[in-house]
Parts: structure tokens; sequence; C-alpha cells
């Protein structure tokens, strides 16, 4: 991800990760420790903290908003457990899926999707 932000902000390209609710919370889902190694937030200061010590942990560059406690992003945009998203014009435009059998992105096939978007609109 640090990569993909690095590579396109120079051409003024705007990336932000949206911080949502916990998809496999210790309480909740668990699947391991090292995934499910927080609990689900009950109050918007504990999601705050939650993202804080991602951005930290995972030396994660990109701006960071959260979701409110209603969960209003995820429920218009269905973004469980994450999603890329690429808005124009204040329009929603692309939104890239997981690959079937492993629920991974390919980060070189999204890449070549943004220079080939940004290359025909400039």
């Amino acid at each position: 991800m640090n990569a993909l932000f690095r590579s396109h902000t120079p051409k003024g390209i705007r990336f932000l990760a949206i911080y949502i609710a916990e998809a496999h919370a210790s309480d909740q889902w668990p699947v391991g420790k090292t995934i499910s190694c927080v609990q689900q937030p009950t109050s918007l200061k504990q999601r705050l903290e939650n993202a804080r010590q991602f951005k930290k942990n995972f030396n994660f560059e990109m701006p960071m908003l959260v979701d409110d406690m209603n969960n209003n992003f995820h429920a218009t945009y269905g973004s469980w457990p994450f999603r890329f998203y690429v808005f124009y014009e204040g329009k929603l435009i692309f939104k890239a899926e997981p690959q079937e059998d492993n629920f991974a992105y390919n980060m070189d096939e999204l890449d070549m999707w943004i220079d080939k978007f940004y290359q025909s609109h400039h």
C-alpha cells in the first residue's frame, strides 16, 4: 500500500484510507492472534486509537479517516473487510474486488489500472 501511495501521489492523485469496524475482532470473529489482536471498539475513541495503532504498527503512510460508530461509510459502500475505490469528479467510478480464491488483491493490476486511468484523463 505504501508503494502504491508513494508512486501515484506525486501525480496529484489523492489516496485516503477509511478505518471501519474490525473484520476479525478478538471478541467477535477471531482468526488467530496476529489478525485478531484487538476487540471490536464500542466507542469512537477506541476506534480512533485502533486506527492510530494500525498506522504506527504497520508504518502506514496513507492519510486515514475513521468511519463513525454507525458505520455509515461501510453501509454506503460495502467495504467489508476492505475494498479499493476510485472516485473521480465526485462519482464512484471503480470498485476493486478481491480475488475469489484468497480474498487478496493483485496490487500490480490495481497500480496498472490507476496508471491507465491517469494517462487517459491527463
